[in-house]
């Protein structure tokens, strides 16, 4: 890559509620920072990062920076004004924002993350605030920036679409699924050990997460089948930014369990564990949790919209997500059938061997030097080009 770039990591999303964005730029940037020992790094990000394990490199430095957690107007205005202020000051080569939001009056090489366009193709499932401040801005930064780098071809799409961007300027690279997922499982193991009596939906309970299907789904499979004791366990929280979801549990509520937000390690457990993973998003940037499930070595029903299906491949069960009666036979179905509940769990372990942080960690640095060096061509182009 020639000489080392002075790079800077836009750390406001370690403040942040850790959703599948958060955790995605997690890991994306810990693995960078461990990987690459030619380039500096300058993370700019809250006090209570300094001293971590993960920032522990001779050529990382984190730099603490006025915002806290829950203080989101306060850390808004600090990205707008502060940090272009503190990335010129360390004379950064490329500010590098991986969560969605970045300066938008920034003058330099810049690099954003934008994981998908959801507010703008169906902006009924935001917040009035959420959905209008989006609109305005992503559209603006994604111009501004030198590069955009997204997460599936179906939100590329978009953005070419709606942000009016030139393809070259659009760099695809796929999420991965953090290691821990993997610790201690192995293909023989996840076909033979015993499992607990529930099916698991990962997310967070917004409208575009189709939790009122699939609650419906749940309740129509327990009737038609009067002898299963299966229950749903839902794992996610609410949040103002999202239009309200409306569930009307039934007969069923006893059987039916939110636990809001979970730790990692629970997390990882309650995947192990579930008889099946389903995600009946209506529409996703990328969709983690049945990557994470795969990972896992549980089987997983989920929805054949957006960029899904380029993500699971043919390892997972998918539906149309608004069809009540399709989603529940396909739900008793993993449930019953054990030829067909141990191919999805072998093909899970095919499919997600795909995804991994090394890949794109290699891919983001080939990104910085195009960046850098003017070159407009797209991370494709010039992976093709160099296999």
């Amino acid at each position: 890559m020639g000489s080392a770039l002075r790079i800077g990591i836009n750390g406001r999303f370690l403040l942040a509620k850790q959703t599948g964005v958060q955790r995605a730029a997690y890991n994306m940037v810990a693995t960078l920072v461990k990987v690459d020992r030619d380039n500096e790094y300058f993370l700019f990000t809250g006090p209570q990062e300094l001293g971590k394990d993960e920032w522990k490199h001779p050529n990382v430095t984190v730099i603490p920076a006025n915002i806290r957690r829950d203080k989101t107007l306060h850390n808004m205005i600090w990205e707008q004004v502060t940090l272009p202020r503190l990335a010129r000051q360390h004379r950064v080569d490329i500010l590098h924002s991986p969560a969605n939001m970045a300066p938008l009056f920034y003058k330099g090489k810049s690099i954003v993350h934008i994981h998908d366009l959801c507010f703008v193709v169906n902006p009924q499932w935001y917040s009035y605030l959420f959905r209008t401040w989006y609109k305005f801005v992503i559209p603006r930064l994604a111009r501004k920036a030198t590069r955009v780098v997204t997460n599936s071809n179906n939100s590329r799409n978009d953005l070419l679409l709606f942000c009016k961007l030139p393809i070259e300027r659009v760099s695809l690279v796929y999420w991965a699924v953090d290691n821990s997922f993997h610790q201690e499982i192995d293909l023989a193991s996840a076909l033979t050990r015993q499992r607990k009596d529930y099916i698991l939906y990962v997310g967070s309970l917004e409208p575009r997460k189709n939790i009122r299907i699939l609650v419906e789904a749940f309740e129509l499979l327990r009737k038609k089948n009067p002898d299963l004791k299966t229950k749903l366990v839902l794992i996610g929280g609410e949040s103002p930014l999202f239009a309200s979801v409306s569930l009307t549990i039934k007969e069923y509520k006893d059987d039916i369990i939110l636990k809001g937000f979970v730790n990692e390690h629970t997390l990882r457990e309650y995947y192990r564990n579930a008889e099946l993973v389903v995600y009946p998003s209506l529409y996703e940037g990328f969709g983690l949790p049945p990557l994470e499930a795969m990972a896992s070595g549980t089987p997983v029903v989920t929805s054949i919209t957006s960029s899904i299906p380029e993500v699971v491949g043919t390892a997972a069960l998918t539906v149309d997500p608004s069809n009540v009666v399709d989603l529940s036979r396909a739900i008793g179905s993993v449930l019953r059938d054990q030829e067909l509940r141990n191919k999805l769990i072998v093909k899970g372990f095919k499919q997600v061997r795909h995804f991994n942080w090394k890949h794109v960690a290699r891919s983001i640095l080939m990104t910085y030097h195009h960046v850098y060096s003017g070159r407009n061509i797209s991370l494709e182009a010039w992976m093709d080009g160099n296999a």
